[in-house]
């Protein structure tokens, strides 16, 4: 048997179980042939192989991106960016806002995401009066950076049916001033203004291209999609058809309450699973919300906030709704999760799947938590003991950090995404970006997990940073561990499929701002080269 390729002349990091660096690898078609020396890799040599001189730059495996939001990433660059630093204040939020109304047919739809209210001069959320000034021909909707809150013109909450009597709904809230809706709306309330503005077929096809292109370039090479997709699994059949999708994708699908979870069940139960299936997707867990964004603040917290007496966060649903639907979940022999970022909602899940386990047990369910945001020394024990796995966003404290520690004080900072001491439990915890909450940046995420460094360089409990080697893990074998896929993605094994990324220099040996400017040069899914730094050719 000949190779496609060999790589060879740089570290080789098998994230395997000793941590092995090797000196080459070579591949065949869709499969790990060899990995070891270069001599034992040249023994695959043949006349068509492409032997890859690395020059030093560190290959790895491909990268999980374990939570994020693949529809929404895309769509967004449909939209407006608002982030910080492009916008510092109301009035470029609105000037960003107008020139884009300026180009849009009256009656479009003009959305835009990424605003900080923390970050604007103003330090408040815009409201129906500061967009009816951009527009009043157009519905406008624009969403925080966490995705949690949004703020809508008068003519978007007209098209979406609210009025100054709408009532919050459970787990939500409406922004109000002497009585009147302000046009901001929190948590589950942000679904009945976005409601109007859902997007087509045609622009969700744009969105999932656009998401593959930009995580094939910081080296992903799967990617755990939190439940958009699930909803509009036609739009992903047809891209893969198509071509335009490359990355494998694990599917979560979004529940909250029992009607969504009977139906998801059902689906299960009449085949979605066996129609959706490949080499290229499985079907993951299924997702329950419990509290709000570390960013908004938001989250349920078991004290309450540091810069805020008054306020504890915002809970979805009370404990006996929760363990209702993590039991059956639970019982139907699906793996489940939740969006759980306060230290009082990491409480109320693992208080629901201790009583589904032990009502129900069966082998490894590897139930996770996605963000597990605040985890005290309490809360990790019972994570350790039963196997659950935290999915965290190292990345988180580049662009939120100055306000966690403001919002929840150091004390509680200390345990915010404690990756080394998850690590040194032996719990496999998985990294990700949340994107478009955050960056899909490879290296920027690394290097959050190395450093925990906010935007003005302050850092967030040294103690839990983590070393390169670790964090690595974080992005490849753990991501594949969370998605039951080990055995065939997150490390580099005979055998295994031929997911790689190749940086552009060598990780291992670099500082953290040198890991934090690196780039990926190529990318690599089951052995086709799916991405190349063209700045930077083989």
């Amino acid at each position: 048997m000949k190779a496609t390729w060999i790589f060879t002349g740089g570290p080789v990091v098998t994230v395997d179980r000793e941590d092995r660096i090797a000196e080459a690898i070579a591949i065949d078609g869709k499969r790990i042939l060899a990995v070891g020396s270069r001599d034992q890799a040249m023994e695959y040599r043949g006349p068509s192989t492409e032997v890859v001189d690395l020059k030093g730059r560190a290959l790895l495996p491909g990268l999980v991106e374990s939570h994020c939001h693949m529809l929404s990433f895309g769509t967004n660059e449909l939209g407006v960016n608002l982030k910080y630093p492009n916008v510092k204040s109301m009035g470029e939020l609105q000037a960003a806002l107008r020139k884009k109304a300026a180009e849009t047919p009256p009656g479009q739809w003009i959305r835009g995401w990424g605003y900080d209210h923390s970050r604007l001069a103003e330090n408040r959320h815009p409201e129906r009066w500061d967009l009816d000034a951009v527009s009043t021909v157009h519905p406008i909707l624009v969403s925080r950076t966490c995705g949690h809150i949004v703020a809508a013109n008068s003519l978007a909450l007209k098209s979406a049916g609210l009025t100054d009597e709408t009532s919050d709904p459970p787990g939500g809230k409406f922004g109000r001033r002497d009585g009147r809706l302000t046009g901001v709306a929190f948590e589950a309330a942000q679904g009945l203004v976005r409601g109007p503005s859902r997007y087509s077929y045609d622009d969700l096809r744009k969105a999932l291209k656009a998401c593959n292109d930009y995580w094939l370039q910081s080296g992903f090479t799967s990617s755990a999609d939190a439940g958009s997709i699930a909803g509009r699994p036609e739009v992903l059949q047809d891209a893969l058809a198509a071509g335009e999708v490359k990355l494998r994708v694990y599917m979560m699908a979004t529940v909250d309450g029992p009607a969504s979870l009977d139906k998801w069940l059902t689906s299960l139960e009449s085949g979605f699973r066996e129609r959706m299936e490949s080499d290229r997707v499985k079907v993951g867990p299924l997702k329950v919300f419990i509290d709000g964004s570390s960013s908004g603040p938001t989250a349920a917290t078991r004290d309450p906030y540091t810069s805020n007496p008054a306020d504890s966060g915002m809970l979805y649903m009370d404990q006996e709704r929760l363990n209702q639907l993590i039991e059956k979940g639970h019982a139907a022999g699906c793996q489940v999760t939740c969006h759980a970022v306060g230290d009082r909602a990491v409480e109320m899940m693992l208080n629901a799947l201790e009583m589904a386990m032990a009502n129900h047990p069966r082998p490894d369910p590897r139930h996770r938590i996605e963000h597990c945001g605040i985890c005290p020394p309490d809360l990790q024990e019972r994570i350790r003991r039963l196997g659950v796995i935290p999915v965290a966003q190292p990345v988180f404290f580049q662009e939120f950090g100055d306000g966690y520690l403001r919002n929840y004080g150091p004390a509680r900072v200390r345990h915010m995404f404690p990756a080394r001491s998850f690590l040194e439990q032996g719990i496999p915890v998985a990294a990700s970006s949340d994107s478009p909450v955050t960056y899909v940046d490879s290296n920027l995420g690394l290097y959050s997990a190395l450093t925990r460094k906010t935007m003005t360089g302050q850092v967030c409990a040294a103690e839990e940073t983590v070393d390169i080697m670790s964090a690595i893990r974080m992005y490849t074998y753990n991501g594949a561990y969370a998605m039951f896929r080990e055995n065939e993605i997150g490390s580099l094994e005979p055998g295994k499929l031929a997911d790689l990324a190749v940086f552009s220099g060598d990780i291992l040996r670099m500082s953290p701002p040198e890991v934090r400017h690196a780039t990926v040069d190529m990318t690599f899914v089951d052995g086709e080269l799916v991405y190349e730094n063209r700045e930077n050719r083989r």
